[in-house]
């Protein structure tokens, strides 16, 4: 007679089954039957699959502002970008006193988004492209930039353009009316705390504005003037 322990697991039962099926006409019954307990033993491994294993980001362009996540959904313009965002992010209120970034000469609503530089940078070239295809606008000194870039880009079929702020001006490798296309090299940030970057320190302040005009302003007075510009991270080029 054949001695069997329960449970067991299915590949242990396969013989068991193949010897009654010898021994009786309930072959198709017990072959469908064993068909279904392998496949719900198979999903339950599947589902016992680590979370770390599971989770895989599809897309690097990601920073954690203030203990949450957030997709930076275009390219970054500066490498190593999602370890470059601040604190100081569309519509960060600012005074001298209470700026996330010291020293601060300004007041109002930030109207862009800074990305820092690292201390071992600060002695060498950092360049910046360009996040969107478009045509160059502007380039030159811009009191509280320093050396700028203005381009212009299209998203969902409306204008904006885009400010990319402190540069060294000298090395700006585009001029007005230029094409420009995603990826581009535009310039290397300006020297911290000089004429390069008006003496701000050294790091990338963009800026995207609604509509075809050019717009400077890195800060505004009154929070509902926000509404012209778009936040970088809610927002796909």
């Amino acid at each position: 007679m054949l001695r069997i322990k329960y449970p067991l697991p299915i590949k242990e039962l396969i013989p068991f089954f193949v010897f009654i099926c010898m021994k009786s006409s309930i072959l198709p019954f017990l072959i469908i039957n064993t068909l279904c307990l392998a496949s719900c033993q198979a999903a339950s491994s599947n589902l016992q699959t680590p979370a770390s294993q599971q989770a895989v980001s599809a897309y690097s362009s990601s920073a954690s502002m203030n203990g949450s996540s957030r997709a930076l959904t275009f390219p970054y313009p500066i490498s190593n970008g999602k370890n470059r965002i601040t604190k100081k992010t569309l519509g960060t209120y600012v005074t001298p006193a209470s700026s996330p970034i010291q020293p601060e000469k300004f007041t109002g609503f930030h109207t862009g988004l800074d990305f820092e530089t690292f201390p071992n940078e600060q002695s060498i070239d950092i360049p910046i492209n360009a996040v969107c295809e478009g045509k160059v606008l502007f380039t030159g000194h811009v009191n509280g930039y320093g050396g700028v870039m203005i381009q212009s880009c299209t998203y969902k079929g409306e204008a904006v353009t885009i400010l990319y702020g402190h540069l060294r001006q000298s090395t700006i490798s585009v001029k007005k009316n230029d094409p420009i296309k995603v990826g581009d090299r535009i310039a290397v940030l300006g020297k911290g705390f000089s004429a390069e970057t008006d003496g701000e320190r050294k790091h990338l302040h963009l800026g995207i504005h609604t509509g075809n005009s050019i717009e400077y302003r890195g800060y505004v007075k009154n929070e509902n003037e926000l509404s012209e510009w778009i936040d970088p991270f809610d927002h796909n080029f």
